[in-house]
Parts: C-alpha cells; sequence; structure tokens
C-alpha cells in the first residue's frame, strides 16, 4: 500500500502504474487517503476523518473521472478535462484541496492530454491529480514529465509461455496488412475457455507494453497500433470480467482497432 512517511513531500500530481485495474483502485484510494489524511504520523492513518471518508468512497473531495464508452471505445475526452479545469479552481468542501482520480488515464486523446497540461502546469494549491494507468507509456512525455510515477510494489506473476505464444501470433496477425490471419486467429480460438483468454490478453498487454517501451519484439507492429491494441486489451478484460462471451470477444478481436 503506498504511503508517506512523516514530513514527507506530496506530490500534485501522480501517475500510478499497476498491472490490473483491481490493484490500480486499491492504491487509488490508498493514495488519495494519503493525500487527505490529517495525521501527523505515516499517511494514510486509516483512522482519522478524512481517512476513513475516503476508504469509505464517501469523501466529497476525492473525484472520480471515468473513460466515457461510446461504440466500444473507452476515451476520456477533451470536455471532460475541461470539467475538470473549471471545477479545480473551486474551493473544496471540506479537505485542503480537492483530489482528481482518472481511472485508465491513458484513455485520454491527445486533446484531452493537451488540456491536461495546463493544470500540471499552473496546478491550483486547492487540487491534487492521481492518474491510474496500465502503461505510463501511453502518456504524452510532457504529461509524465510532470508527474511523480508511483509503481505498485508487487510484480505479477510472468504469463504462461502458451499465452505468450498466443498473444505473439495474434499482434504479429494484427501488424499484417491482410485481415484473414487476424480473422484466422481468433476463429481457431472462439471456443477457448476464459481461463485461456484472459491469460492470452494479460500476455499480450505485456508485451505492447514492452513494445512500447523501446524493446522491438513485434517489429511490424506501428506504435500507433500497439497504442490501440492495449486499450482493446484492457477493454477485453473488462468484458472477460462483465461475463461477455469468449466468441463475442473473438467478433471484438477481429475488427480493425480503429473501428473499434
Amino acid at each position: 500500500m503506498i504511503s508517506f512517511q512523516p514530513g514527507q513531500a506530496v506530490s500534485h500530481a501522480y501517475i500510478l502504474s499497476a498491472a490490473s485495474p483491481e490493484e490500480r483502485e486499491e492504491e487509488s484510494v490508498s493514495l488519495a487517503a494519503a493525500m487527505l489524511c490529517e495525521s501527523e504520523g505515516t499517511r494514510p492513518c486509516k483512522q482519522c476523518r478524512a481517512c476513513r471518508k475516503v476508504f469509505r468512497g464517501v469523501h466529497p473531495d476525492v473525484i472520480w473521472v471515468d473513460p466515457e464508452v461510446k461504440e466500444h471505445r473507452r476515451e476520456i475526452k477533451v470536455d471532460q478535462i475541461r470539467t475538470i479545469l473549471a471545477d479545480a479552481y473551486i474551493m473544496p468542501t471540506e479537505a485542503e484541496k480537492k483530489v482528481y482520480v482518472l481511472r485508465s488515464a491513458e484513455t485520454m486523446n491527445r486533446s484531452a492530454q493537451n488540456a491536461f497540461l495546463k493544470l500540471l502546469e499552473e496546478p491550483p494549491k486547492s487540487a491534487a491529480f492521481i492518474l491510474a494507468v496500465g502503461n505510463p507509456a501511453q502518456l504524452l512525455p510532457t504529461v509524465r514529465s510532470r508527474c511523480e510515477l508511483l509503481r505498485r510494489n508487487t510484480e505479477p506473476e510472468p504469463p504462461a509461455e502458451s499465452a505468450l505464444k498466443d498473444a505473439e501470433d495474434y499482434l504479429s496477425a494484427c501488424s499484417e496488412p491482410s485481415l484473414v490471419p487476424r480473422l484466422r486467429w481468433c476463429r481457431d480460438h472462439e471456443n477457448d475457455d476464459k481461463e485461456t483468454v484472459q491469460a492470452f490478453l494479460q500476455a499480450a498487454l505485456v508485451l505492447l507494453t514492452k513494445q512500447l517501451g523501446g524493446e522491438p519484439i513485434l517489429p511490424k507492429l506501428s506504435r500507433g497500433e500497439a497504442l490501440r491494441q492495449t486499450r482493446r486489451m484492457e477493454q477485453a478484460l473488462e468484458y472477460l470480467r462483465s461475463n461477455v462471451s469468449v466468441k463475442h470477444l473473438m467478433g471484438l478481436l477481429s475488427v480493425p482497432s480503429d473501428h473499434t
């Protein structure tokens, strides 16, 4: 759990990186509590009024921002950031500052990230920001440079070789100009069980993170396609947790990523 020691300075903006949405949610709550904690000791203390409210999800000065979903695309849009920009200059209700938590912050489109830069460059004293991401490399360098990066201490277990092979085969198919390899891969896997598909999706995110970090694992896969596939894998994982069938997921994965 993320915490601050007595006297430790607190930044106005953090990029919080963790492997899964559940981990990001857990650490975001802990970080928000630590930023608002009223204790003079280690923060979050979990005992003060602010901590109790944050952990119960009822603190009025912790604002959660989710991507909008439209036609299977998840995206934080510039209008959402403009709303934060206007609201950030309104004084908090109880605490000394408001904490804005952007879930899946890497889904901010370029216009949204550029608008967010205004807040990072001249932040109001009454506001702080947590950008929860699976892969910090998906954020613009100018955004990353103005935030402190925090990573969850625990490392995820490495994917099984079979899952990595499936992920590499699928992503390689996506780098081909023809749709046939992608369609064939999805057809061959539409009867896989959910555990196998979940392992494949998680392995794909591991490969994409390395690819976006500069490792040429899939030389034919462009950076733009890698970013789109990262969003797609995270979206597919959410669908899988919502009991969407594997056959429907394979239908999603068979469509070019710029069409979802």
